[in-house]
C-alpha cells in the first residue's frame, strides 16, 4: 500500500500476501495458458462479443440489458481510475518466475477486470432471465466471470483483496443502477423506438 493510504490492520495485508502466494505459487502447466486468456480476452473482447449476441439476438429483454451493462461500465471505468489514483496500492511482487505476465504499470486497487465483469455478470443475472434459455446464459457469464476474476491472482497481476474490491464496487453500482431502473428504462424506451421502430 502507498504511504498516503496505510491499514492499520496488518492481518488483513497479510492475510492477503499469503493467499496470494499461494495462488501464484500453485501454477498448473494445463491450466497457465487457460488462464492468461481469460486475462487477456476476458475482459473487452468477450464482453464486448456478449453485448453484440445480447443486442442481435436477445430481442426486447438482450437489448435493455445491453443498455444496462453499457451504461454501468461506462460509469465504472472512471470510477475505478480514481480509486486506483486514491488507494495507491502497488502491483504484487514476487519473483519472477511466479509471473506469467508483465504486471500493468497502473496501481492496483480495485482490479480492473474484477470490476467490469463483475458488474455485466450482475446485471445479466439480474435483468436477463425471463426464460431457462436466458438464465443460462446469464450463469455461464457469472461463472466466466468468477474465473476471471481468479486469474488476475493466478498470473500475479492482482492481489485476492484488489479483486474482492472490484467486485465489490462493480456489483455495488450495478445495483444503484438496477434500482434506478426507471429512469434507464425511459432512456431505453427512446433508443429502442429510435433504432429499432419496435413499439412496446
Amino acid at each position: 500500500m502507498s504511504p498516503r493510504t496505510q491499514l492499520s490492520n496488518n492481518f488483513l495485508l497479510d492475510s492477503d500476501n499469503t493467499l496470494f502466494l499461494i495462488i501464484n505459487n500453485s501454477h498448473y502447466q494445463f491450466l497457465n495458458q487457460f488462464m492468461m486468456y481469460l486475462t487477456l480476452y476476458g475482459r473487452e473482447v468477450f464482453w464486448v462479443l456478449v453485448i453484440l449476441f445480447l443486442l442481435i439476438f436477445g430481442k426486447e429483454n438482450g437489448r435493455k440489458t445491453t443498455m444496462f451493462i453499457l451504461v454501468t461500465m461506462i460509469i465504472l471505468v472512471p470510477i475505478g481510475m480514481m480509486a486506483k489514483e486514491i488507494i495507491e496500492r502497488l502491483r504484487p511482487i514476487v519473483p519472477e518466475a511466479d509471473f506469467l505476465m508483465l504486471a500493468d504499470s497502473e496501481y492496483s486497487f480495485p482490479s480492473g477486470h474484477a470490476l467490469m465483469v463483475s458488474a455485466g455478470a450482475t446485471i445479466t443475472l439480474i435483468l436477463f432471465r425471463d426464460s431457462r434459455k436466458e438464465l443460462a446464459i446469464s450463469v455461464l457469464l457469472v461463472v466466466e466471470a468468477a474465473l476471471v476474476c481468479f486469474s488476475r491472482v493466478y498470473v500475479g497481476g492482482h492481489y485476492p483483496l484488489d479483486v474482492l474490491g472490484g467486485i465489490l464496487l462493480g456489483v455495488g453500482i450495478s445495483f444503484v443502477f438496477i434500482w434506478k431502473e426507471k429512469w434507464l428504462k425511459m432512456l431505453y424506451l427512446r433508443i429502442n423506438n429510435k433504432f429499432f421502430k419496435v413499439k412496446i
